[in-house]
């Protein structure tokens, strides 16, 4: 195996918590109330539903080899040329994840906090640490995860505790106002970001140690970074109202501007980017693993760890020619991110499982002769 590190379930389903939230804690609630306004809570809620039927569907093709990454048993499944395109597509959507990531950072600093800086140079910074990460490998990024994880649950904790006092629960109703379509359409849009997201982990699956705890980890992964996300677009839209949060690109950033405990504690939007930080960061590496893992396994090479600097430049450069400005990345995800990530997260793998079936139908009978 390319990869010689191995990690328990508790450090998986951190890594699954983390990778939920991603990107999503800033631009998810913007996303949502776009269509479903006050309603954007319970889109939310069946989203989470729907995305634990992803999961298990993920769960699916990691029992026929659960010591295969998705590359390995997609040849094997699928044979050597099918399973080789199959794999590239799986490729190329993850880079597109990585590129957007990447540019949704320098977007965010430059926008927000270092307006005078050039996007370039945050760009390449961040990069680099994400390439320490990968270079050091799973083991690596799923320790270090542990020890940043109770730091992010407590600055939600607090961010959360300090937001009652500016809540307003009239924001929140009616509740169904909306009507069914546009909830069904905000709960459509949020599939793609982050549920059918989560297929990078059958990258992972693979080094976690427990295999019969694997499938629980990963679904209480998915349900917990659910419900936090859930909660936070609760926050949204009863503090700041369903009209702000449609209309603002990081509505869960202006969140923290509203706190004002006094003259003591105000303004704690640095909380929310620290959450963030966090969050982009563990994501982003975590694709970028998969991404060089994947690319090692298809050409069949002895380390990934060569690929790691090329496909950085890659990324710094393709996450400016993919994502021209912050408008063109937010109609991307509201129009066509879902579609793209059902067509290679959902429909493919169904494909993959129906084939392993046949494969294993075929397989017991001839051993039956």
């Amino acid at each position: 195996m390319l990869e010689k590190g191995k990690i328990n379930t508790g450090e998986f389903e951190i890594i699954v918590i983390i990778f939920t939230l991603g990107s999503t804690i800033l631009v998810g609630p913007s996303l949502l109330a776009s269509y479903a306004k006050q309603d954007a809570w319970i889109a939310s809620f069946l989203s989470l539903m729907i995305g634990l039927c992803f999961i298990f569907l993920y769960n699916q093709l990691t029992s026929f080899y659960p010591e295969m990454t998705f590359i390995e048993m997609t040849k094997n499944i699928l044979g050597s040329w099918i399973g080789g395109v199959v794999s590239f597509l799986f490729i190329i959507y993850f880079f597109i994840i990585s590129a957007g990531l990447l540019r949704e950072i320098g977007d965010f600093l430059t926008t927000q906090i270092l307006v005078e800086t050039p996007i370039q140079t945050i760009l390449i910074s961040f990069i680099l640490i994400s390439m320490a990460g990968v270079k050091l490998g799973i083991e690596v990024i799923s320790r270090a995860a542990i020890i940043f994880f109770p730091w992010m649950i407590m600055m939600l904790a607090l961010l959360f505790l300090f937001l009652i006092p500016e809540v307003e629960i009239s924001n929140i109703q009616p509740i169904y106002g909306e009507g069914f379509k546009a909830i069904a359409r905000a709960t459509y849009s949020s599939l793609g970001l982050p549920y059918l997201e989560l297929f990078i982990f059958l990258m992972i699956t693979p080094y976690v140690s427990n295999k019969q705890r694997l499938k629980k980890s990963f679904y209480k992964g998915t349900i917990i970074g659910g419900v936090v996300l859930s909660i936070l677009i609760i926050f949204s839209i009863i503090v700041l109202g369903a009209d702000f949060t449609a209309r603002h690109a990081y509505p869960s950033y202006i969140l923290g501007k509203k706190i004002s405990l006094g003259t003591v504690i105000e303004r704690l939007e640095v909380i929310v980017a620290i959450i963030w930080f966090f969050s982009m960061y563990f994501k982003l590496t975590i694709c970028y693993y998969g991404i060089t893992l994947g690319l090692a396994q298809i050409f069949k090479l002895k380390s990934y760890k060569i690929l790691v600097f090329p496909l950085a430049f890659l990324l710094v450069t393709f996450s400016i020619i993919l994502y021209p400005d912050i408008v063109y990345f937010q109609d991307f995800l509201a129009h066509t991110w879902t579609p793209y990530s059902l067509t290679i997260c959902f429909f493919i793998p169904c494909i993959i499982v129906f084939a392993a079936n046949v494969k294993k139908v075929k397989t017991n009978k001839e051993s039956g002769r």
